[in-house]
């Protein structure tokens, strides 16, 4: 990125997100460090005057592909990316495996077992797919327990019990198999660890596994074709093809088009004005989230809906020059 100092005013107002094509080795916060760096160096700012930033996503070191990086307002909308669905590319190792599930430690565990065909193995993808199944989430993850991420307590020496939780396969296909390596593509609900399940297809299958690679090629509806390294990165980031303006974030979400009038209301926290609009919502794009809608005025965000046990409500509202929380 260029190190020549640039007027800061470039930096008014820039709100929505880079999607990055993160590589291997580096961490999500890494890359946000980077980030931060370049502008730095081509600002001439103080850590204090940089705009937010933040990932709509954690990628394990090792791993590859899109990571949303959420600027200014539009960290706002980070937790919607992290509840969206994912896609990932990679390749399961059978006949070992390790304590974190991927190739960045000693083999933990061996087996002479490994499937027999591109069938077998295929078939327990798909019946991984039939319905929803207790995953437990990984000792070395960003999960918090008390405030801290399992990854530190992992470092210490320390296990504790992790709550299982339902994850969805929306799609899981097995690429293709030459012993003991499988190729596989998979479509999976927000918070579905492809360490884990490496680790449990093995297991159905008899024997152990483990990630050989992995690329996230999709998170909500950003791809991997429309991202940029961060060394590759030129300023400024508003006239890159990697940046979203923060009114296109939730492009895929379900969405509604409200008045003035209604927008108005929204922005001032009135929950009645919400259901006329919700009647004429549009569904959300296959695979994104049902359990949300986007509400716009011509083509600005006002707000975000959820629905909670059954009951829709505001979850946050954008106001022209500032956002809240209801």
């Amino acid at each position: 990125m260029s190190g020549a100092l640039r007027d800061a005013h470039e930096l008014d107002g820039m709100d929505g997100a880079l999607i990055i094509d993160k590589q291997a080795g580096l961490t999500s916060f890494g890359v946000l460090e980077s980030l931060q760096r370049s502008l730095r160096q081509t600002y001439g700012l103080k850590r204090k005057d940089l705009p937010k930033l933040g990932h709509g996503g954690t990628l394990d070191p090792f791993a590859t592909g899109v990571l949303p990086v959420c600027v200014g307002r539009g960290v706002k909308l980070a937790r919607y990316f992290l509840e969206a669905p994912k896609e990932y590319r990679g390749t399961i190792r059978f006949g070992q495996t390790t304590i974190p599930g991927d190739n960045t430690a000693e083999v933990s565990e061996r087996s002479e077992v490994v499937p027999a065909s591109l069938e077998e193995v295929r078939d327990m993808a798909h019946r991984l797919t039939l319905q929803p199944y207790l995953q437990t989430p990984p000792m070395h993850s960003a999960k918090k327990v008390d405030g801290r991420p399992l990854y530190e307590l992992a470092r210490e020496g320390k296990e504790i019990e992790r709550e299982p939780r339902l994850c969805h396969l929306y799609e899981f296909e097995i690429v293709s198999y030459e012993a003991p390596l499988a190729r596989f593509r998979v479509k999976v609900s927000s918070g579905t660890y492809i360490r884990v399940l490496a680790q449990d297809l093995a297991r159905l299958l008899g024997t152990v596994g483990m990630l050989d690679s992995l690329e996230r090629s999709q998170a909500a509806w950003m791809r991997l074709e429309d991202g940029v390294r961060t060394e590759a990165l030129e300023h400024p980031w508003n006239r890159s093809q990697a940046w979203v303006p923060m009114d296109r974030l939730l492009e895929g979400f379900a969405r509604v088009n409200a008045t003035p009038e209604e927008a108005l209301a929204l922005e001032n926290g009135r929950q009645q004005a919400l259901l006329p609009l919700l009647g004429r919502a549009e569904a959300p794009r296959a695979g994104q989230p049902e359990h949300l809608v986007a509400i716009y005025c011509g083509t600005r965000l006002v707000a975000v809906a959820r629905k909670t046990d059954l009951v829709w409500g505001l979850d946050r509202v954008f106001s022209r020059d500032s956002d809240s929380r209801p």
